[in-house]
């Protein structure tokens, strides 16, 4: 069935999701969206039973994109956000296939190895075990994984904006791969995931080293890099080379970052 043919929800009205709505409306589908934020048809929480259930009496979803983030949330964010979303999910709306959003971040690799879908997950820490443990549940109930590379658009962009701002550039060193998504690519790959086969599947448009983008960016915009850089969050610092070759497969074409 034609996604022009069904109805969906969107949980999550922020970045991801606002565009994830638009474009599906774009493609006929009808869509009620699902955040605490004003903008949203139903306000509220995936993980509470009470809003699902309102959002089933306005529309029954043949598909669910589960778009929530946590913002850097802690260990109890995350499983509210992710697991307890996926469990409601599950038992509120059975019927409906869920696309449901991770992160590259779970491979955990930073010796620039090329992650594939069959890399091991491998990121410590209690957050990226809950993400795992959502994925799994999604997976088990036939659903797609979408692990993203980090998004990037109009107005959101770390390293475009720091580097506009003479700010110290990103952590890491010269060789450092760095991996992105435009936030309509993104968005397009998430409504080809609504028909795919159930799996895992990377979302990532461009891979570059940090010295790459820096190079470029002095050519493009005639501003010299800063001499500093920024110091690792408390996640670390990743140095992968993520392939989408499974998505690239389902006919996703993303745009270059320097276009």
């Amino acid at each position: 069935m034609k996604l022009s043919e069904q109805c969906v929800w969107v949980l999550g009205a922020g970045f991801l999701g606002s565009a994830l709505a638009r474009a599906a409306i774009t493609a006929g589908a009808r869509v009620l969206s699902i955040d605490p934020t004003a903008t949203a048809d139903v306000r509220g929480y995936g993980y509470d039973a009470a809003v699902l259930r309102e959002a089933r009496a306005r529309l029954l979803p043949a598909v669910v994109f589960c778009c929530m983030a946590t913002r850097g949330g802690s260990a109890a964010d995350y499983e509210r956000c992710y697991l307890h979303t996926v469990e409601q999910l599950r038992a509120v709306v059975p019927q409906a296939k869920l696309v449901f959003c991770s992160s590259t971040s779970v491979y955990g690799e930073t010796q620039g190895c090329r992650v594939t879908e069959q890399s091991p997950a491998a990121a410590k820490g209690e957050r990226a075990a809950l993400l795992l443990r959502a994925e799994q549940a999604v997976l088990a109930a036939g659903g797609a994984v979408a692990r993203l590379a980090a998004l990037y658009g109009e107005g959101r962009c770390e390293l475009l904006r720091r580097h506009a701002a003479g700010e110290p550039q990103l952590p890491g060193a010269e060789d450092r791969f760095l991996n992105y998504v435009h936030v309509e690519d993104a968005a397009a790959a998430l409504l080809l995931l609504a028909h795919a086969p159930a799996g895992v599947y990377n979302v990532c448009g461009c891979t570059f080293t940090k010295a790459e983008a820096y190079e470029r960016l002095e050519r493009l915009t005639g501003v010299p890099r800063s001499p500093l850089s920024a110091e690792a969050s408390c996640r670390g610092c990743s140095h992968m080379q993520v392939a989408a070759d499974k998505m690239r497969a389902l006919g996703w074409a993303p745009r270059p970052f320097f276009e």
